[in-house]
Formats: structure tokens, C-alpha cells, sequence
């Protein structure tokens, strides 16, 4: 398998490394100084036990008539060390020596066992002949021998006068052997974390960028039109991007949804448009006949002026639409006389009532006299009202019942118009105020009444609800705040 590193893979792969790498470092690093400090705090607790029983020894036979090599070998008899013996084993891991060192810096006593009297200028032997009663430990290197050596000094004195000093080491060597393997192995091991790392960093950015190409190829899929498309959200995270994914097959399959009303809103209102400019187009050629009588001309131009309107009304609700769509609806706020409204839309659509035998009224749940008027855009709540209660009789058998209500309380206006008609299916009432939703196509109507009724409803901080049951009847109602100028202050604190 062809390993790509390039683009998100390559930013997670990289950042993944620089983490682990980091952490795998300082992680060795402190490890390293632990590992030191823990052997070397081994080799100083022996050497300050050394040198305390030597001290405590020398104490023990300091006499001012005993000589400074008769007390040293008295010492080492003490100590059951030899001339030809001078170490100790601790534990295997240090080789402890000894070296006596006379007030003139001269070895007297080698870790040999052997005087040489050697000059010496140790940085430890130094401060011990300066009398520092602190244990002056040192860490040198041997270049002949190669040794790596911890060293402590003590003065040996009589009444706080200094005769010399002992001298004792230990070789670091296996120590740092001990340290370096250590150190080896944490370092194999931070390699193997990060090979692990590199695998899991790749698989992890594997689980991101498989649903972002997903979402590329349909995203090129929708801008080519194509709209029937599922994503595989069975292998999808519960994380952000899964959530994306999820969203964006919704996002498609809600386009292809409102691509196919529009179609749908587009074959209905070409309908719309088509049926009264035929019957206009008809009726206009058939009144330039001679001989045409006075009858037919009335018929005739009664049909014309009908459709006429039904186009004007058809054309207000699309303008309505495309403002409503741009934001650009603004209301006229004025005082409106609810009651003289509600009234003047039954008397207005009584004819249309009357033709359908369709009985037309209102009714008022607080007494008319005592409903007060609200503020609001007079004409667009006409328009609403006129258009609630247009479906009420276009889906009411003949024969049927619309009737207006109207109440008030003290915050809140009530209108609804309740009918007997055919009823919405449940699986419906969520759409029907939706832009070109329209449950029966064959029925005349642009699809887009409901949704504008609405929009304009909320414009007045109002809701519409709608409760229908199918082969039952319908009640839409919408509520409306009695003081509007005050919600929309309130609204905008």
C-alpha cells in the first residue's frame, strides 16, 4: 500500500509526531536524571558511611604521642584493610578506595596500599586541608585509566588542628553502564511508541479526511445536479464531523426536496397563469364576433374581468413571495379594527360562500363591544385572514360550515377559521406551511398562501398553529400581540 502524506494526513501525522516526540524526550530525559540520581545518591550514602566510621576512628586514637602513620594503620587494622587489598565490593556496583593524604598534600597511602608520596592538588583533598568541616564530594574523570570516580575528603584532626586526610572513591563505571543501558532501552522503546504513533496517527487521519473526501465527491455531485445521493453514515464517528456528514446528507436531500416542490410550484403555477389567459384569450375573440348578444357580452366580459383579478391576486402573492424571500417585506403599523376586519373578509368572500353553498360567518368568543383595537399592518392582516379562510372554502365540500372566530385577552389577540372540509393527513401539517408545499396538486393554488400567511404572522411577533384531521375539518389559528410597537421595543433591548 502506497503511503500518501500530503494535505490533513500530513498536518495530523506531523503535529502527532511533534507530540509524542516531545513527550517521549522530556519522558527519557527526567528518566535519565532519575536513573543518575539514584545510583550516584548510592555511591555518595557509602562513601559518607565510610567516611563517618573513620572518622570515628581516628577520634578513637587521636593522641598527641601516637604518630600520624601509627593512628592511619591503626585505622585500617580497624577496617580489615590490607596493604594489598584496598577495595570493597557494594552490591556488586561500586569499587570503594582508599587514600591517605599527609598535611603536605603528599600520598601516604595509595588505594594500592603503597606510600608513593605523590603530590596531589584535588579540588576535595584542598577543601578538606582547609579545615571544611562539610564532606567535599567531587566528580572527575582519570584520562589514564578512564575511570569515572566519585571522591570524598575529610580532615583527620587533633584539638581542631589538621594532620591530613582520607581519601575515599568509588568508580562510576558500572554505574553508567548500568544508567546507559537504561537509557537504551527507553530510547528502543520511545522508537516503538513512535511507530505505534505513526500507525494510529494515520489511521485517525484516515477517520477524518474519509468523510471530508466523501463530502467533496458530493458536493461536486450536488453542483452537477445531481441530488440523489446517500453518504454511508453507518461508518460515521459520533463526533463534529460525523454530526457535518449528517447534516450534509440532510442539507441534500432537503435541496432535492425543495428543488422538486419548485418544480411542482412551477407546473402549478404555469397552470394557474395558463387557465385564465386562455378563457381571457377565448373570451376576447369570441365578443369581436358580429352578432354577438347583449347576454354574452356580459357573460363574457364578467369572465374576463374574474380572471382578471385571478391573475392580479396570483402576481401580488408571487411579488409577496420574492419580498419575503429578500427580506424585503416592511410593515405599515397602524391601529386595526379586528372586528370591522374580521367582518369585512366574510362579507367580502360571502358571494364566493353563497356559490358553493358554503355557510360563511363570525363569531365572537368576548363581546364585540369590548374587543379592543391592536396595532398592526391593517392590510397585510386583511391579506392573511383573506387567504386562511380562500383554502377554508376551496377544501370545504358544498353544503359545509367556515366560520371566523375572534377573541381577546388582555396581552394577546385570537383569530381562527374553522372549517368542516376535507382535513390535511397528518403526516402533512408540518409541510403545509412550507414554501410550494400543496397537498393536492389538481387543486388550484400557487403553494405558497400558507407560507406567506406565516411569514407576515411572525412579522407581527404572532404565531400560526394549525390542527386538522384528515375527512374532519381544519382550524388555523394565529395570535397576535394586542400592543406590537411595545414587543418589538422589547425585542430589541
Amino acid at each position: 500500500m502506497k503511503l500518501h502524506l500530503e494535505g490533513l494526513r500530513r498536518r495530523v501525522v506531523k503535529y502527532y509526531f511533534i507530540m509524542i516526540i516531545i513527550t517521549v524526550a522530556l519522558f527519557e530525559v527526567l528518566f535519565m536524571f532519575y536513573m543518575k540520581e539514584y545510583y550516584y545518591s548510592m555511591a555518595k550514602s557509602y562513601l559518607e558511611q565510610q567516611v563517618r566510621y573513620t572518622q570515628s576512628s581516628y577520634d578513637s586514637t587521636a593522641m598527641d604521642s601516637t604518630s600520624f602513620q601509627d593512628k592511619i594503620n591503626n585505622i585500617l587494622e580497624k577496617e580489615s584493610l590490607s596493604q594489598d587489598s584496598s577495595y570493597k565490593e557494594v552490591n556488586n556496583d561500586f569499587a570503594v578506595a582508599i587514600e591517605i593524604i599527609n598535611k603536605n598534600k603528599e600520598i601516604i597511602l595509595d588505594q594500592y596500599g603503597i606510600k608513593t608520596n605523590e603530590v596531589v592538588n584535588y579540588e576535595d583533598v584542598n577543601k578538606a586541608l582547609a579545615g571544611n568541616e562539610d564532606y567535599s564530594f567531587s566528580i572527575s574523570s582519570i584520562i589514564e585509566t578512564k575511570d569515572h570516580i566519585m571522591s570524598v575528603s575529610v580532615p583527620l584532626k587533633v584539638n581542631n588542628v589538621v594532620e591530613g586526610v582520607v581519601r575515599y572513591s568509588v568508580s562510576l563505571n558500572k554505574a553508567d553502564s548500568a544508567i546507559f543501558r537504561v537509557v537504551f532501552m527507553i530510547f528502543i522503546g520511545g522508537l516503538v511508541i513512535l511507530l505505534i504513533c505513526l500507525l494510529i496517527s494515520l489511521r485517525f487521519a484516515d477517520s477524518l479526511i474519509r468523510p471530508i473526501q466523501d463530502l467533496k465527491k458530493t458536493a461536486n455531485q450536488l453542483a452537477q445536479g445531481n441530488y440523489n445521493i446517500k453518504l454511508e453514515n453507518e461508518k460515521l464517528h459520533d463526533d463534529e464531523i460525523g454530526d457535518l456528514v449528517r447534516t450534509f446528507d440532510h442539507m441534500a436531500k432537503e435541496i432535492d426536496k425543495t428543488r422538486k416542490l419548485k418544480e411542482e410550484f412551477i407546473s402549478s403555477v404555469s397552470h394557474e397563469l395558463r387557465t385564465p389567459l386562455t378563457s381571457i384569450k377565448g373570451w376576447s375573440e369570441t365578443l369581436g364576433y358580429e352578432g354577438i348578444s347583449r347576454e354574452e357580452l356580459d357573460l363574457g366580459l364578467g369572465i374576463i374581468q374574474d380572471e382578471t383579478e385571478r391573475l392580479i391576486t396570483l402576481v401580488e402573492e408571487l411579488l409577496d413571495f420574492s419580498r419575503l424571500a429578500s427580506d424585503r417585506i416592511r410593515l405599515q403599523i397602524d391601529t386595526v379594527n379586528v372586528v370591522k376586519l374580521a367582518k369585512d373578509v366574510v362579507n367580502q368572500l360571502g358571494v364566493k360562500a353563497s356559490e358553493k353553498n358554503i355557510t360563511l360567518l363570525t363569531e365572537f368568543n368576548t363581546k364585540e363591544r369590548e374587543i379592543a383595537d391592536i396595532q398592526g399592518d391593517k392590510n397585510r392582516l386583511k391579506q392573511v385572514l383573506i387567504n386562511l379562510v380562500q383554502n377554508a372554502l376551496k377544501f370545504t365540500e358544498e353544503g359545509g360550515y367556515v366560520v371566523v372566530r375572534l377573541s381577546q385577552g388582555d396581552e394577546y389577540t385570537t383569530f381562527s377559521v374553522v372549517d368542516n372540509g376535507i382535513g390535511i393527513k397528518q403526516e402533512n401539517l408540518d409541510k403545509v406551511l412550507e414554501k410550494f408545499f400543496q397537498e393536492d396538486y389538481h387543486k388550484s393554488g400557487s403553494g405558497i398562501g400558507l407560507a406567506i400567511s406565516n411569514e407576515i404572522v411572525k412579522l407581527h411577533k404572532g404565531k400560526l398553529i394549525l390542527e386538522s384531521q384528515k375527512g374532519e375539518g381544519t382550524c388555523i389559528t394565529f395570535t397576535l400581540k394586542n400592543n406590537l410597537m411595545d414587543a418589538i421595543a422589547e425585542e430589541k433591548m
